[in-house]
């Protein structure tokens, strides 16, 4: 079967051809990786329509609507929804379906916990499946032993660790001693003497989870919108294909349509799980699980049948190298996540877009090959290599110690995205022409070599280049080469105007929404994740958070309202300005949750901002001008600061 599938992946991929990241003479990385010439980006463009061809081969469109719903009633699809929330089936009333699949405050029906945890506190071994979609998948479970959702619904209810209901006649009795169900069960199945019967339960929860289908960016694209998917994120659908992926993860669904064996090329490290070998007792089924879906899967994680890959940049790498023999470059990582954002549905991950008035000036960043040769040249791509890849140009790791200036293992392009050419992404095009520009945090004018040693110290967690120094003249020589032909005011510098809610941000609030759209590339620790083709060299595919390897206090980003404002504009992965993913108040909230976890401490703080008055609104430490608590310094809210300081 696999060989089989092998061939029509490789006659499919055959139509396409990868686009080069080994551009420039490879003479950088990264940022080569991410630069193509004109060239090259007009055959990418003409590879749009092949890519949609292999992909309405190798995946298709999601039906309208699951098999088995012609016989579900309104009536029914009610009843099941209702069922759905209901916390009586559990044994002691504490958890419904929608407790381990919720799918309530835009959730994708995923508790994201390692493994499911039971009414009773007890978690199992093995994580919970998403329900968006099921129905469309060849069978239910990891171990596919419910081969419809019915069967699926009756297994939760019953299960010891589970909801714990000691069997279906409990269950039944449970719900005829709720007023409302007997009716609404004879409503749902007319004509029946008794109605409330273990399998009507079953049939209308299955009636009801087929109506949870979610769509995306992705089903626009397939409907012919070329649009609806970025640059990147095109490139990681060739990615994904030409690496192989879609030899398990095909279909409407990518995935949920056959079983694997859990580590083809490599043992899987977790080998107390059977899989398919406890329902069938062979010997052939040993660790073979169904492929999961990956609809949603960017807000899904933890991920595998046990939850041990904490974020998706891992998944993707495990499984390069145990199901795919790969092990995956950092380039190829990122653009197959940055393709996995277009397969979230588009209700959960749509927010009201940006106001801003945009002025004539437009967005063209220039291109690595028209980059001049000679000495120039060569000191704008050296400063190129530092910017897009400093923790292993200047990094703590790095062989001449003094070259070591970064103290963590961020790449300064993980807040300056796309290399610094991101609209709205915190660019570096442009900037040139913004300094000389005075400073209030030192309350002098000052050059852009000490913005840059600003970031080292703080961002980065470092120390200063001397401002002299060859390669501090290679990072503003990338600069200006950047901002080169863009005029001053031009529109996309920094990040959009924000202006957070009127409140107190809520931590708790932040932790969830991090779980939602964050964790799946940060982890749960905030760490991010190192790939296994880094070799253990520090280099981040997904950039830390929090804790050792990130920014510290003192550092811009740990000011509440500039991460919130570029988290709504830019995040998860890269997404554009104006079509936000992450609501106002979620941003506000997850910038909280971040700026509330452990990082890296700053001595001398107390030195910012020589005149107090200029100090910023959402400066997390003291001292301040005014009589605000620094609680409300760190976590709002920022109006009633404002509005005192326009009173002075």
């Amino acid at each position: 079967m696999q060989k089989k599938l092998r061939s029509v992946v490789l006659l499919a991929t055959g139509l396409s051809v990868l686009v080069s990241s080994d551009l420039a003479g490879n003479l950088i990385s990264q940022a080569s990786a991410d630069s193509t010439t004109e060239a090259q980006k007009k055959a990418a463009k003409a590879q749009d329509g092949v890519v949609l061809l292999q992909a309405h081969a190798l995946f298709g469109k999601l039906p309208a609507t699951m098999p088995g719903g012609e016989q579900d009633t309104p009536a029914m699809i009610a009843l099941g929804k209702k069922l759905y929330f209901e916390e009586a089936i559990s044994i002691n009333k504490t958890q419904s379906c929608n407790s381990c699949h919720p799918i309530d405050n835009k959730g994708a029906s995923a508790d994201n916990r390692k493994t499911g945890k039971g009414a009773e506190g007890k978690f199992g071994d093995r994580n919970d499946p998403p329900t968006l979609n099921a129905g469309f998948q060849i069978a239910q479970f990891w171990d596919g032993r419910a081969a419809t959702l019915e069967e699926q619904a009756q297994g939760p209810p019953l299960n010891p660790i589970e909801m714990g209901m000691p069997n279906a006649a409990a269950l039944v009795e449970r719900l005829n001693g709720i007023p409302a169900y007997p009716a609404d069960f004879k409503k749902a199945f007319p004509g029946e003497k008794a109605p409330v019967t273990f399998d009507n339960f079953a049939k209308a929860v299955a009636a009801f989870e087929r109506t949870l289908i979610s769509r995306g960016r992705f089903d626009r694209f397939m409907d012919g919108d070329k649009q609806a998917l970025t640059e990147q994120e095109m490139e990681g659908m060739r990615t994904f294909i030409n690496v192989g992926c879609v030899q398990c993860h095909s279909g409407p669904n990518l995935g949920g349509m056959t079983f694997q064996k859990m580590g083809v090329f490599h043992a899987y490290n977790n080998d107390s799980d059977l899989g398919q070998m406890k329902v069938t007792s062979l010997e052939s089924d040993k660790y073979v699980f169904k492929v999961p879906m990956l609809r949603n899967v960017t807000l899904t994680a933890p991920y595998f049948h046990d939850g041990e890959a904490g974020n998706l940049a891992e998944a993707v790498d495990q499984m390069g190298y145990l199901q795919l023999d790969k092990k995956l470059k950092d380039q190829e990582i990122n653009t197959i996540l940055r393709f996995l954002t277009t397969l979230a549905d588009a209700e959960r991950t749509t927010a009201p877009p940006i106001e801003e008035k945009n002025p004539s000036a437009s967005w063209v960043p220039p291109l690595m090959q028209d980059i001049p040769q000679g000495a120039e040249g060569d000191l704008i791509r050296y400063g190129a290599r530092l910017l897009t890849d400093t923790y292993a140009q200047l990094g703590p790791g790095v062989k001449e110690e003094k070259m070591r200036f970064s103290g963590n293992t961020l790449n300064c392009t993980s807040c300056h995205l796309d290399n610094g050419t991101k609209q709205f992404g915190l660019p570096w095009i442009g900037v040139s022409q913004m300094y000389p520009q005075y400073r209030g945090r030192e309350d002098k004018v000052q050059g852009i070599e000490e913005r840059i040693n600003g970031c080292f110290e703080r961002s980065l967690n470092g120390k200063a280049l001397a401002v002299d120094s060859r390669e501090m003249k290679a990072m503003v020589a990338y600069v200006n080469w950047l901002s080169k032909d863009m005029p001053k005011d031009v529109f996309g510098l920094g990040t959009p105007k924000y202006e957070g809610p009127n409140r107190k941000a809520e931590v708790k609030n932040g932790g969830e929404a991090y779980n939602r759209f964050c964790l799946s590339c940060h982890g749960e620790n905030g760490n991010g994740y190192q790939s296994m083709s880094a070799g253990g060299s520090g280099s981040h595919v997904t950039p830390a958070v929090w804790g050792t390897n990130s920014y510290n206090n003192g550092a811009g980003t740990n000011r509440l309202l500039t991460t919130a404002a570029f988290i709504h504009s830019n995040m998860p992965l890269g997404t554009p300005w104006n079509r936000p993913a992450i609501t106002n108040e979620d941003a506000y909230d997850i910038a909280a949750y971040l700026s509330s976890n452990k990082r890296p401490q700053m001595s001398g703080l107390e030195k910012d901002y020589p005149k107090l008055e200029k100090k910023a609104v959402d400066c997390p430490y003291p001292p301040y001008a005014d009589d605000f608590s620094q609680e409300q310094h760190q976590y709002g809210p920022f109006q009633p600061i404002k509005a005192a300081q326009k009173k002075k």
